[in-house]
């Protein structure tokens, strides 16, 4: 599963809005949020490719989300780590 996939089966099963299927797709829905304003279940952006954005997560809290990619699985990670803080491109809320 990648990251979109995983995303989008997260917002599905958990009867929240429908999410679109593709990182890109997502990243025009909901409503922009500031990093200091993240709230559980926000999706977080990043450019790990060239392709902005090319990676999508779900925050979890206190600078962690969740995110899945085909090599490692579903996964967490910091939002302080130094790979993530860097690709980092935004946030997007689409829950209310």
């Amino acid at each position: 599963m990648d990251c979109s996939g995983f995303t989008s089966r997260v917002y599905r099963e958990a009867s929240l809005p429908s999410l679109s299927r593709s990182t890109r797709d997502q990243f025009k829905q909901g409503r922009p949020v500031q990093r200091d304003a993240l709230q559980f279940g926000d999706l977080v952006f990043f450019n790990t490719t060239g392709d902005s954005p090319s990676h999508v997560g779900l925050f979890i809290e206190d600078d962690v989300f969740a995110h899945a990619s085909v090599s490692f699985g579903v996964t967490l990670s910091s939002l302080q780590s130094t790979y993530y803080k860097q690709r980092y491109i935004g946030a997007r809320r689409v829950i209310r």
